[in-house]
């Protein structure tokens, strides 16, 4: 029986394994307690809770999901992007879709839109206009879609799509994955502390436009410089005193400035991404709604398919410079906590069979 005490139970686990520095950078280890001092709960929670309580169990509530990371890799068009923030956010898309009968609305950098999209097939998500994912969220038991859009990379444009997005659809969140904000100064930096803000989408516009009307916004990350990170950014700096002045001519520091009223501090981005929608699988009790090992790999191999980069500079399955088997282990050790207690089931002799294919 799902309660109060195993709710926490389950956030627990899943923040304990969104955590784990596989990869050895060494932020999510500092980046961790300071947001969960600040969220005073599991992080998957915090943010899940709220979620789930804004939407209200309303069929068809629009909900923002706003990714893209441009690589800017010599050679390459600026918007080619890598892999850790689009695979999460087609997979919490999904997870929102079954599990809360969401319309989700998926926002990325220009000229990724395409990308994205073909990206997202590979979960056998079909790319419809906006009014058709809200109409099939409505109207029937699931949406099997998203829309996708594109955020315009300059500040004015961007601000005067946003104000038309939230007033036309009236959204009851946005959520950011791996999404770049603006330092203190206003530029866009990578993790090697270098001005990125060529073709960037300028989606801190959507989060002030959003939180301004009140609607929930969530941030997730596993670097500093993502929208978000602005909630917890003068702990980061005493914490990260080498990021406070970065590369390039502005002489600011790497941290995203926009904040969220929730933010999800992640090992990987995805991962982050990913435990959110097995908690929301969890609490909505639908189990097969959560990311799954098998999707993992489809989704992964898609994503390079649609020309996102992993970060050895080519189009692979993996993320963060991890490769496919990495990812899907670790989705096929979280696709077990939807099934909390998982030893109950095994003990009975059919967790193998419920666990999500």
């Amino acid at each position: 029986m799902r309660t109060k005490e195993t709710s926490h139970q389950v956030a627990e686990a899943i923040d304990r394994l969104i955590g784990v520095d596989v990869s050895g950078r060494g932020f999510i280890a500092k980046a961790y307690p300071i947001a969960r001092a600040d969220a005073e709960a599991p992080l998957v929670a915090a943010a899940g809770d709220k979620l789930l309580g804004a939407l209200h169990g309303r069929k068809g509530a629009v909900v923002f999901i706003v990714t893209g990371a441009t690589c800017q890799r010599l050679g390459l068009p600026d918007h080619v992007g890598e892999v850790d923030g689009p695979a999460g956010a087609i997979a919490l898309a999904r997870t929102l879709a079954l599990a809360c009968g969401v319309a989700p609305i998926l926002l990325t950098d220009p000229g990724q839109g395409a990308m994205l999209s073909a990206a997202a097939g590979a979960l056998g998500l079909y790319t419809l206009s906006v009014e058709n994912v809200i109409r099939q969220a409505r109207e029937t038991s699931h949406a099997g879609s998203i829309a996708v859009l594109e955020i315009p990379d300059q500040d004015g444009p961007a601000r005067r799509q946003a104000e038309e997005l939230v007033q036309a659809l009236k959204p009851v969140a946005a959520i950011a994955i791996e999404k770049s904000g603006k330092n203190e100064r206003g530029i866009f930096h990578n993790m090697s502390m270098k001005d990125t803000s060529a073709g960037k989408a300028r989606a801190d516009e959507l989060f002030k436009i959003c939180a301004g009307a009140g609607v929930l916004t969530i941030g997730i990350g596993d670097g500093g410089n993502e929208i978000g990170m602005g909630r917890i950014r003068k702990e980061l700096a005493l914490a990260f005193p080498h990021m406070t002045e970065c590369a390039c001519p502005c002489g600011g520091s790497t941290f995203a400035s926009q904040e969220t009223d929730c933010l999800i501090a992640a090992a990987v981005s995805n991962w982050g991404a990913y435990g959110l929608a097995a908690y929301l699988a969890y609490e909505c009790e639908k189990p097969y709604a959560a990311h799954s090992g098998a999707r993992e790999r489809q989704l992964l191999e898609g994503c390079a398919r649609a020309g996102y980069m992993n970060l050895d500079g080519m189009a692979t399955p993996g993320a963060d410079g991890m490769p496919v088997e990495l990812h899907e282990a670790f989705v096929r050790v979280l696709s077990a906590l939807p099934l909390w207690p998982a030893l109950q089931h095994g003990r009975a002799g059919f967790l193998a069979d419920m666990l999500p294919r």
